[in-house]
C-alpha cells in the first residue's frame, strides 16, 4: 500500500473532528432566526451573565444582610430627625448599592384624619383624586374619621387609587364608637411594599367602653427582604375621641403594653393615628425619653393651628425608625386653595420612615 493511501483515514478523521468543532462553534455563537428567510445571529454574552447574576443575586440575598443593614443605618437624612418643615415630600431611594443589587427603599408609613370621610367627599372628583395623589405616597397609611353609613367607601376608594391596577389593598374594621356617631378604621397599602396576615388582624377589645373608639391592629411585613429578614409589626390605628382625650390619651400605654402582650411575640408595636394631643403631651403620657414621635413642635391641620395626629413607637422594643418623617403639606405641594384643601381633609397626613429589615 501507498503513503498516499494510508493518509486517506487520517485526513478524514480530521475532517471529521472539525466539521463537529464547527457546529460547536456555530452554535454556540449563532442562532438562526426567521422561517422564509434565514437569518445568522451573534449571540451575545448577556444570556449567560443574565443567568450567572440571578443566580448570584439570590445566593447572596441571606450572606449580605449586614451590609444591607449598614448601608440603611449610614445612609444620609436629608430631613433631620422628624423635621418639622413644610411640604416634606416622602420619596427616594436608601443610598447605596451591592453590586448591581438595588438597596432596600424604606417603608413610609402615614397616619390620616380624614375629617368626616364620607359619600359627598368620594363623589368629589377633586377630593377623590387628591385622595388617591396623597395616598399613593405611602406604603401604609392609618386613616381615621371614615363615616360607616356606607360599608363600600374604602373598597371604591382603593379602585380610585389603583386606577385598574390591583396593586393597592385595604383592611378595614367594624364599626365603633357611639350609635349616633359611628366611625371606621381602615389601612390602605401597597402590595408590593409589605404583606399582611388578616388572621392577625382584630379590633382591640374594650367591655367597659373607657375608648370611645376601639383600635384597630394589624399585622405586617416588609415585603423585599428575605421573610427571615423582613420587619414585622403591629401597627395600631388609634381614634382619641376629643372630648375624653385626657382619659383616653392615659390608656395608651396600657393599649400598647396588651397588643405586645397579645400571645403573637411581637414586640415592635406602633401607633399611628388622632390622638387629640401634641407631642410634648405624649410623650411623658406614653413613658417619657423611649417614646418617640414622628411629629415635634408642628401642626397637624391645614390652618397650622394645632397637632392633633401623630405616630408613636417605644424605642426599648422598635429600632428600626431611621429618624425620618413629619407633615406632608398636601395644599402647598398641590397647589390647593384653602377650600380645596378643605375638601379633602382639614387634617394633614403625617408619617415617619423605617428600615425594612428586622432589628436595623
Amino acid at each position: 500500500m501507498s503513503d498516499s493511501d494510508r493518509g486517506h483515514p487520517i485526513q478524514a478523521a480530521l475532517i471529521v473532528l472539525l466539521l463537529i468543532g464547527g457546529g460547536w462553534y456555530f452554535v454556540r455563537h449563532y442562532e438562526v432566526a426567521g422561517l422564509g428567510d434565514l437569518i445568522i445571529i451573534p449571540k451575545t454574552e448577556s444570556d449567560d451573565a443574565a443567568m450567572f447574576a440571578s443566580y448570584q443575586d439570590s445566593s447572596l440575598a441571606a450572606t449580605t444582610a449586614s451590609e444591607l443593614i449598614s448601608q440603611t443605618r449610614d445612609a444620609p437624612n436629608d430631613a433631620s430627625i422628624f423635621n418639622s418643615g413644610v411640604a416634606i415630600s416622602p420619596g427616594g431611594l436608601v443610598p447605596g448599592t451591592l453590586g448591581s443589587r438595588p438597596a432596600l427603599t424604606n417603608l413610609k408609613i402615614a397616619s390620616w384624619a380624614l375629617d368626616g370621610f364620607g359619600p359627598t367627599k368620594l363623589s368629589n372628583s377633586l377630593a377623590r383624586q387628591n385622595l388617591a395623589k396623597v395616598i399613593r405616597r405611602f406604603d401604609i397609611v392609618a386613616l381615621q374619621q371614615i363615616a360607616s353609613i356606607e360599608r363600600d367607601l374604602i373598597p371604591r376608594l382603593v379602585d380610585a387609587i389603583n386606577h385598574g391596577e390591583t396593586r393597592y389593598d385595604f383592611v378595614l374594621g367594624e364599626p365603633t364608637g357611639p350609635k349616633d356617631r359611628p366611625e371606621q378604621l381602615a389601612f390602605i397599602f401597597d402590595t408590593s411594599r409589605v404583606r399582611v396576615d388578616r388572621r392577625q388582624t382584630y379590633t382591640v377589645q374594650d367591655p367597659t367602653n373607657r375608648l370611645t373608639y376601639d383600635p384597630l391592629v394589624a399585622w405586617f411585613r416588609a415585603a423585599e427582604p428575605l421573610a427571615n429578614l423582613a420587619w414585622t409589626f403591629s401597627l395600631v390605628n388609634v381614634r382619641i375621641d376629643l372630648g375624653n382625650a385626657p382619659s383616653e390619651v392615659a390608656l395608651l400605654p396600657e393599649v400598647m403594653r396588651s397588643i405586645r402582650e397579645d400571645g403573637r411575640g411581637e414586640d415592635d408595636v406602633v401607633l399611628a393615628g388622632l390622638f387629640q394631643a401634641d407631642d410634648s403631651y405624649l410623650v411623658p403620657a406614653l413613658g417619657g425619653d423611649s417614646i418617640l414621635t414622628a411629629v415635634r413642635g408642628r401642626a397637624t391641620d391645614v390652618f397650622g393651628k394645632y397637632q392633633t395626629s401623630n405616630l408613636l413607637l417605644d424605642t426599648r422594643h422598635t429600632t428600626e425608625c431611621i429618624g425620618r418623617g413629619g407633615v406632608l403639606d398636601y395644599p402647598r405641594l398641590f397647589d390647593l386653595n384653602q377650600t380645596e384643601a378643605e375638601s379633602v381633609s382639614g387634617q394633614l397626613p403625617v408619617y415617619a420612615e423605617f428600615a425594612a429589615m428586622e432589628g436595623i
